[in-house]
């Protein structure tokens, strides 16, 4: 039977041919590259006598000259424990075909960019005159055990993490407010300058200042100060940060840079390489990948994240995440929805939920009054309220949504007294954030706020509380998220490695845009792994054995994700979360 299915299937095959022309299909990529760039990677020349001074670079220099190939160079590389190799223009394909011949190239790939790190989700808070504070709910940390290492003193101090990102604003005070010795962020290096895109050439200098704020966000997440407005910490407070700048102020960024970044991040003596970038091809012989194994084979830990293609299914990993001995990092839903608050109604009601970055700040319980008995009126408190209205400071002020601006609703509600107020929609969709200007409001769904009404139209005495505890529960909490990458890498290597927190993340944001915002990705996971090693190496000690099994150490005694919070339900597939 199996001889007959396989002369049947090459029959099939048989078929196909014949009806197309297979050397018709144009074989083409949609990866993007720089044209006609290459990363080229050099063995040991053949020594040219025994006095003979030769190196890898000056070898192939004269290799291709004597061969006529029409070449420029691009960048240098000279790490011999890492990467030894340049970057090459080559003008033509016949060019290309000479530097296959020069003895001593080890391998040829094109130069690939990888895009800026986008979040799956955003959300950007009123800034520090929010008039609501945040309560300390560190769901993270709980979730992981992070807690109970602080608990015990543990803060990453001695350990150097390397953030290879966007730079970071060191002014920002939770991390640090300043650069250099004596700082947080105590080390980096700028290797592009603002105006680079990944299509023209990089200007580098001493300043790594992040002007887009995901490097900002990821490097709070491995090591932020604790912030009292915000009662926020990083998972290593006591590490020192490096910032290795990759990206400008848009744009994309290339294999040479990266692999730039991470050579000088390993000589400047980072315990840990952190890398929230990456690009879908798997294949763990991937420049960057290659490099950054090397780097993790030599003795440091190296976590890149995983990447947010989780729709694609299977086979779809990233690279530089694709390294073979790299730990590639999933993300996880934060079992607490820090976007979505609730309100406590006295009657024992479900609890009422409200979009808000943080808690409404309302003491008490108050009584409801609403501004109109009718859950159809179309311009409810558009205009004054009417004299016969209370003082409404001891009340949470209803109103329905609609004909005018809300901040109008709100001041015509404050002119008589009101201080906590619910605006309901007039639609039955999701919630959304809506501006309130400096009022303490915020909207809630078309059934909640007709359900309200009609408690204050029967007259039932109904009363409200506003927990202060930091958020909703997730109910998707502790489950793998949507976007997180399926392995495993192309040729079959197992990754993701693990899975760490990455969905609905608080963390530090550059002062000109708020200071904090809330970010899902895998590029969020990431960094809390990185200041998870950092406590790894503070309390086992930095012994080459500690960042050689620190990959196995995470994954050995790491618990297993489900599928859903249904007892009877498998497991996630270890294709997604890791081991």
């Amino acid at each position: 039977m199996r001889s007959a299915a396989t002369l049947l299937a090459l029959g099939s095959i048989s078929a196909v041919s014949a009806a197309v022309d297979l050397s018709s299909i144009k074989h083409a990529s949609s990866a993007k590259v720089v044209p006609g760039a290459y990363m080229v990677e050099l063995g040991k020349p053949n020594a040219l006598g025994r006095r003979s001074v030769v190196t890898p670079h000056s070898a192939l220099y004269r290799s291709l000259n004597e061969r006529g190939t029409s070449w420029d160079l691009r960048q240098e590389y000279d790490a011999d424990d890492v990467f030894v190799g340049v970057s090459l223009n080559i003008k033509s394909d016949e060019d290309l075909k000479t530097l296959v011949q020069v003895p001593h190239v080890k391998s040829i790939k094109p130069v690939f960019l990888h895009p800026r790190p986008e979040p799956v989700s955003f959300y950007q808070p009123t800034g520090k005159n929010d008039p609501k504070l945040p309560p300390d709910t560190f769901s993270t940390h709980v979730m992981t055990g992070v807690n109970k290492l602080h608990a015990e003193g543990y803060t990453g101090k001695g350990v150097k993490v390397a953030v290879i990102d966007s730079g970071i604003d060191y002014l920002h005070p939770a991390l640090g407010g300043g650069f250099g010795k004596g700082f947080k962020v105590s080390h980096g290096y700028d290797f592009v300058g603002d105006a680079y895109t990944g299509a023209n050439t990089p200007v580098p200098d001493n300043d790594p200042m992040d002007c887009d704020g995901h490097g900002s966000h990821v490097a709070g997440i491995v090591g932020a100060n604790l912030d009292a407005n915000y009662n926020f910490t990083g998972v290593a407070p006591g590490a020192l940060l490096g910032a290795y700048r990759v990206f400008g102020c848009d744009g994309s960024v290339s294999d040479e840079v990266l692999i730039d970044a991470l050579i000088r991040a390993y000589k400047d003596g980072n315990d840990i390489l952190s890398l929230s970038i990456g690009r879908p091809r798997g294949w763990t012989s991937a420049a960057t990948a290659v490099v950054a194994s090397r780097i993790a084979a030599k003795g440091r830990i190296v976590s890149i994240a995983a990447g947010n293609a989780g729709e694609f299914g299977s086979w779809y990993a990233s690279s530089p995440g694709s390294g073979a001995d790299v730990i590639s990092v999933a993300s996880v839903e934060n079992t607490m929805n820090t976007l979505v608050q609730t309100i406590t109604p006295s009657n024992g009601h479900k609890p009422i939920a409200y979009n808000s970055f943080l808690p409404l700040k309302v003491n008490g319980t108050l009584p409801i009054y609403a501004t109109s008995a009718d859950t159809t009126v179309a311009d409810d408190a558009c205009n004054p309220l009417p004299d016969t209205t209370p003082d409404l400071s001891g009340y949470v002020t209803v109103i329905r949504r609609g004909t005018c601006s809300l901040v109008t609703k709100l001041a015509n509600a404050a002119a008589k007294g009101a201080k906590a107020m619910l605006i309901y929609d007039n639609k039955d969709e999701a919630l959304s954030g809506i501006e309130v200007g400096n009022y303490t409001a915020a909207l809630i769904s078309q059934a909640d706020g007709k359900y309200l009404v009609g408690e204050f139209a029967a007259k039932s005495g109904l009363k409200c509380t506003f927990p202060q505890t930091g958020g909703s529960k997730n109910p998707q909490g502790g489950l793998m998220s949507s976007f997180s990458t399926f392995g495993p890498t192309n040729d079959m290597v197992f990754q993701p490695s693990v899975a760490a927190p990455g969905g609905n993340i608080l963390s530090t944001y550059p002062r000109a845009k708020g200071s904090y915002a809330i970010f899902s990705g895998t590029s969020l996971a990431t960094p809390f792994l990185s200041g998870s090693a950092a406590l790894l190496l503070e309390a086992l000690g930095k012994s080459k054995s500690n960042y050689l099994n620190a990959r196995a150490r995470f994954q050995t005694t790491s618990s297993a994700v489900p599928y859903s919070h249904t007892d009877a339900d498998p497991l996630q597939t270890l294709a997604q979360q890791g081991s």
